[in-house]
């Protein structure tokens, strides 16, 4: 059989083999659009074709990110936008309540439909996206889970009781507050505590205590529980004069204390700081405060007793009552302690703001100095000043173990009371949300960060948003005139709270979309360039793909052409000679 072979056929097929490659090539680019398939093509564009491809799939999400988050905040505008009506409604019916011509009875009615709404708003905090909360304080630190872990357990419970046991008071039950614990700032711990929004003028026996903020930068970094707490043990301590002042609220015409005045030697409180704040360090002892000894200094800090008087000298300002209501008073063999639960009996029995006061305490249990209750107030404080410090020296020693504090060994010749027993140890219990006997308490809501990834590969991060809720409604409602009165003052401030929720969803969104348009900018112009890079150019591509199908059919007609052809291997060796030489 002849041997069908050439160099030209050789040729012919190596040619129509490498034709039928570019063919597939071609049409691999076509059907991708891609004029790269692989790094032997061109290296450096290949390579960086697969970066921008990457950098582009990192966009794509970041952006799908975006308008998920952007779709939740909207979610929290509605929500929002939703509460407002519900508010503006709140206040339309408290204003028809306060209608003269309007009975109880029709005030209830209207009362029906507050709480409804009040329902509502409890509803619209607790909505979700996607079983994300709508609503927060954002999320928490460890250090501040283990802070509030620790108010639930043992420290709320330990002030309430210290209070109870050295000053015989306790809440009244009435009062539902919020716990705000910052673990970012810088400032001393404070209660926030309302009176008389309907008339600022008027004593207010039911003052609100609306929250206690505890800015754990006065506390340890590490917070404990007693027996485990700091060696100082301030931390119970800081708790107990805030539970005072609390209390105190609950018991007394808290804005008129001093003689049943509002505004009274400059003060917009009733006066009687002096008294406010002595009492709140007299149960767990201050005699830190005026450490290493009691100086007359220290006792002029009192100023008037009404505006601003220091620390220390409220403190032994406080002292010194103590000690002249056990000497020279009748009936007061406790002291301070008989003389707040006279006044507070006095509230209870429903006396007026003057009959309840201070000055009304000082002419019943030391009738021999004080004689008139609307100036008795202030001739305290001028005793004070003037005979307090020969007494104050032999009672008041910063210098023992003892820290003063009232049934003490310094105050009343009792047991040693030392920094740790200041509060005692009383047992802790598992955390609770309800740590209180005569308190409600509304915790912070813990949230996610909300965040997202900016167009510079930065970490994005959104302020939570929160909205509000009628907590305390056995005071805040429509069934009297008064109450009413309270309730549509009270949703002003509740409308200022909510217009600043709605400001802080305003800027998140208008950061969102800021930040949506800038990575979709980066994102166009990453693909243009990608394109310029990477995608094909059809016409080109389509001419090749012409061109290498002719080489192809015609490398297959030539070699079909020379199949026909009777080539014998004489023909083949042609003029060759094969042998020895």
């Amino acid at each position: 059989m002849p041997l069908q072979i050439s160099q030209v056929e050789l040729s012919q097929a190596y040619s129509g083999s490498i034709a039928t490659r570019n063919v597939e090539k071609s049409l691999n680019k076509i059907a991708t659009g891609k004029k790269l398939h692989a790094d032997g093509e061109d290296s450096a564009a290949y390579a960086q074709s697969l970066r921008m491809e990457s950098q582009q799939k990192h966009g794509l999400n970041n952006l799908q990110n975006l308008q998920n988050l952007i779709s939740y905040s909207q979610a929290q505008e509605d929500a929002l936008n939703k509460a407002a009506e519900i508010l503006d409604r709140m206040g339309v019916l408290a204003t028809q309540s306060l209608d003269i011509v309007k009975n109880d009875q029709d005030r209830e009615n209207y009362n029906k439909e507050f709480q409804e709404l009040a329902q509502s708003l409890d509803e619209v905090e607790g909505m979700k996206f996607n079983d994300l909360d709508l609503f927060s304080d954002g999320p928490f630190s460890e250090d501040k889970k283990t802070f509030i872990s620790v108010l639930q357990s043992q420290w709320l419970s330990a002030a309430e009781q210290v209070v109870k046991d050295r000053l015989g008071l306790e809440g009244n039950n009435t009062d539902t507050f919020k716990v705000v614990v910052n673990d970012k700032g810088d400032k001393p711990y404070n209660i926030q505590i309302m009176w008389n929004y309907t008339s600022p003028n008027s004593p207010d026996k039911e003052t609100d205590v609306t929250q206690m903020t505890f800015e754990m930068y006065n506390y340890s970094s590490n917070p404990t529980a007693p027996p485990s707490d700091s060696p100082d043990y301030w931390s119970d301590r800081l708790n107990a004069i805030m539970m005072t002042y609390a209390v105190m609220a609950n018991n007394f015409y808290f804005n008129a204390m001093a003689n049943g005045e509002v505004n009274k030697g400059g003060s917009e409180s009733g006066g009687a700081e002096w008294f406010k704040s002595g009492v709140a360090d007299f149960v767990h002892g201050g005699d830190s405060l005026v450490w290493p000894m009691v100086t007359q200094t220290q006792i002029d800090g009192v100023g008037n007793g009404d505006v601003s008087p220091t620390r220390e000298s409220s403190y032994l300002a406080v002292r010194y009552l103590h000690e002249e209501l056990k000497t020279q008073g009748v009936g007061a063999s406790a002291g301070i302690k008989d003389m707040l639960m006279w006044m507070s009996d006095q509230v209870k029995a429903g006396k007026t703001a003057q009959e309840s006061s201070i000055g009304a305490a000082l002419k019943h249990f030391i009738p021999s100095k004080y004689s008139d209750i609307s100036t008795a107030n202030d001739e305290f404080i001028a005793d004070f000043k003037t005979n307090a410090l020969p007494v104050l020296s032999s009672i008041v020693n910063p210098l023992n173990t003892d820290t003063g504090a009232i049934s003490g060994l310094d105050a009343d010749g009792g047991g040693i009371i030392n920094h740790q027993d200041a509060v005692p140890d009383y047992p802790a219990a598992d955390p609770t949300t309800s740590p209180l006997t005569n308190f409600g308490v509304k915790w912070e809501k813990e949230g996610k960060t909300l965040f997202s990834t900016s167009s510079d590969g930065d970490s994005l991060t959104f302020k939570a948003v929160n909205t509000i809720s009628v907590a305390d409604t056995d005071r805040y409602n429509l069934k009297s005139i008064n109450s009413a009165k309270l309730t549509l003052s009270m949703i002003e401030s509740w409308r200022e709270t909510i217009n600043n929720e709605r400001s802080q969803v305003g800027a998140n969104l208008q950061r969102l979309h800021v930040e949506s348009e800038n990575q979709q900018a980066q994102y166009s112009v990453r693909e243009f360039a990608l394109s310029r890079i990477a995608d094909l150019d059809l016409a080109d591509e389509t001419t090749n793909l012409a061109a290498n199908k002719i080489r192809v059919e015609a490398s297959m007609t030539m070699l079909a052409q020379a199949q026909k052809l009777n080539v014998g291997v004489p023909d083949l060796i042609g003029n060759m000679q094969i042998g020895k030489r």
